[in-house]
């Protein structure tokens, strides 16, 4: 389905969370997980409007939304954390808010406020999907390549899930609490691989976009790679920086220079020839 003209795709596991809330009987906490999905989404795609950034997809999770966002964030990576930041900033308004209209209307919100803070909370949590995940992954992808900045967060993912498996083996008296955690920990470890899997299509389409804002500006940072002229084209690819524009030097086995060229050449010899050939090659 479609809203405001961009594709919205709910995850099965969506589904499966609320029939497993219905069945338990959280009927009212159901209402209000989702009421809180709906205003953290509707964060991330004001401030991307706003930003001028486009969102080309959103899926929908019990934790709040995945948005496939238009590839300068992976230039702009400070763009994707303004974006990542505003579904939890929206949900802490959306507390204080519900606050304030339960005080002057004397109506009972405390669930709903409860879920955003949660909601809220949850998703600042360092690893991916989640928003905090991102923010983690755009600020390591100034300093390291994108798929690395991916890993680690990935990583992160995983630490965060042993946490909340733990919490789950802790409060083993309480079920209905380890229902929601063990649901929610094997979620998050799903949808991070998930993400892990899509940072090779990723780092290819951060390369397109470079090339057309370097045409719009004229000018971009230089970073230089130096390898051996045996290293593989996709491990050079790898360890690209978003940011950065790069001159890739290639060495002899005696570390001697032989060539020079552009992440653009590299980039077109790759799509021409493929990924797993070795650099050298292009000089032949």
């Amino acid at each position: 389905m479609k809203f405001r003209g961009i594709e919205v795709k709910i995850h099965f596991s969506t589904f499966a969370f609320a029939l497993l809330l219905i069945a338990t009987g959280f009927i009212k906490e159901l209402i209000a997980i989702f009421a809180t999905v709906f205003v953290h989404e509707c964060g991330h795609i004001y401030i991307a409007k706003k930003l001028k950034v486009e969102v080309l997809q959103v899926n929908i999770y019990p934790f709040g939304g995945i948005a496939l966002l238009d590839s300068i964030v992976f230039i702009r990576p400070d763009l994707e954390v303004l974006v990542a930041l505003a579904g939890p900033m929206s949900n802490i308004f959306f507390a204080f808010f519900g606050e304030f209209i339960s005080q002057v209307l004397q109506i009972d919100m405390d669930y709903f406020i409860k879920a955003s803070i949660a909601m809220a909370f949850f998703n600042l949590l360092p690893g991916l999907p989640l928003d905090g995940g991102r923010v983690l992954k755009s600020v390591l992808s100034y300093f390291i390549s994108l798929r690395s900045a991916i890993a680690t967060a990935v990583f992160s993912s995983y630490a965060i899930s042993l946490v909340m498996l733990y919490l789950l083996l802790k409060g083993i008296f309480n079920w209905k609490l380890n229902v929601v955690y063990a649901f929610l920990s094997v979620l998050l470890v799903v949808a991070a691989n998930k993400e892990k899997k899509a940072s090779a299509f990723l780092q290819m389409r951060d390369l397109f976009r470079k090339k057309t804002e370097f045409y719009k500006k004229g000018l971009m940072g230089v970073h230089h790679i130096a390898v051996l002229e045996k290293e593989t084209i996709a491990n050079v690819i790898k360890s690209f920086i978003p940011a950065k524009y790069h001159v890739i030097i290639i060495l002899d086995d005696k570390f001697r220079e032989k060539y020079r060229i552009t992440e653009t050449q590299l980039f077109e010899y790759a799509v021409e020839h493929g990924l797993y050939l070795p650099i050298g090659e292009i000089i032949k």
